[in-house]
């Protein structure tokens, strides 16, 4: 059974500090819907498999994109999947 992600279907919200100011940061969402852009509205089960993660990662991590609002870093975090 494939998990989902609690950030993407807004079960929880997860709390990141930025390791540069150590301030918080937003979550901008899935990190392969900024590939291009039509990333966006591409179907779910394609654009998992092209996240840079293998088959079988996708269905346990979803890769977010951070920003923080104050030094505008951004970075990557791999998401755990409930089920």
């Amino acid at each position: 059974m494939e998990g989902i992600c609690p950030l993407c279907n807004g079960i929880e919200q997860l709390k990141v500090i930025c390791p540069i100011c150590e301030n918080s940061c937003d979550d901008q969402g899935r990190a392969i819907d900024y590939e291009d852009k039509y990333s966006p509205y591409m179907d779910y089960d394609i654009s998992a498999k092209s996240d840079g993660l293998t088959t079988e990662n996708s269905n346990q991590y979803c890769t977010h994109m951070f920003n923080c609002p104050d030094c505008n870093e951004g970075f990557l975090k791999i998401i755990n999947k409930i089920k």
